[in-house]
């Protein structure tokens, strides 16, 4: 099967490393898997929350920080996003720190958001306090959601790993539906 990459092993081998850089690279499905172990008493939660927050953090001050440094030269390299930095950049100017806490939920900017905010002139400490603030709610709603998740789903299917391959599946099916619709679109 494609999709018979066992996450939850792989979770479990590494434990708190992994959770770290996947919040590091905001990768929300290894700290939701991380909340459906927590649920199982495989990792311990308040941990998780823990190495999540600060992997989280450390992601989004770094790319905020390539912002700072290295200002409008590096988005040169983002050419399919000035769109969206077009498109969010009013938001940015009017509420730079409501953007700063939910860049995270953004999908498809939420990696070159923290870039485009290094390049306006907010400060480093203003950024550090709100990406904190970001950071905590973003890993609290996805650890949360799997621990929950994982319990009303266990409580039914008895079976994590069938779990997880439903959700990988969805999860592509929802990535591939994408992909045909942005061809789609360029197309029409």
């Amino acid at each position: 099967m494609l999709l018979d990459i066992n996450i939850i092993k792989i979770v479990i081998r590494y434990g708190y490393l992994i959770v770290f850089l996947g919040a590091l690279i905001e990768g929300e499905t290894f700290v939701i898997i991380s909340g459906m172990l927590a649920h199982k008493r495989i990792l311990i939660f308040y941990k998780i929350i823990v190495v999540a927050v600060i992997g989280a953090i450390l992601g989004d001050q770094f790319l905020f920080y390539i912002g700072k440094k290295y200002s409008k030269n590096f988005l040169h390299l983002f050419k399919n996003y000035n769109l969206k930095i077009k498109k969010y950049s009013n938001l940015i100017i009017n509420y730079p720190y409501f953007f700063i806490i939910i860049i995270r939920f953004m999908y498809g900017f939420r990696l070159i958001g923290p870039v485009v905010i290094g390049i306006t002139n907010i400060s480093n400490l203003k950024f550090f306090v709100f990406n904190i603030i970001g950071a905590i709610i973003w890993v609290l709603i996805f650890s949360s959601s799997g621990y929950f998740f994982g319990e009303v789903i266990t409580s039914f299917a008895g079976d994590i790993n069938k779990i997880i391959k439903y959700i990988l599946c969805l999860l592509s099916l929802i990535f591939i539906i994408k992909i045909f619709y942005k061809i789609f679109k360029k197309h029409h």
